[in-house]
């Protein structure tokens, strides 16, 4: 009957969806970029103006010793 295009009703098995190798792909870019922004915002922390990561530079940068 497969020759005809037809197909026997239950002739095949549902699969269990199961985690291919995209999916591990996208969890670790996930993780990756996640710490990835928390070393920029701490790295910001330690340059940024009154220990900010977030506020503007002035004119005059200065460095901490």
């Amino acid at each position: 009957m497969s020759q005809m295009g037809m197909q026997m009703p239950g002739g095949q098995q549902a699969r269990r969806v199961q985690p291919d190798i995209y999916t591990g792909l996208m969890l670790f870019s996930f993780l990756a970029l996640a710490v990835a922004t928390v070393f920029v915002v701490l790295s910001g922390k330690s340059v940024g103006p009154n220990g900010s990561a977030y506020q503007l530079q002035g004119e005059r940068v200065e460095l901490a010793d």
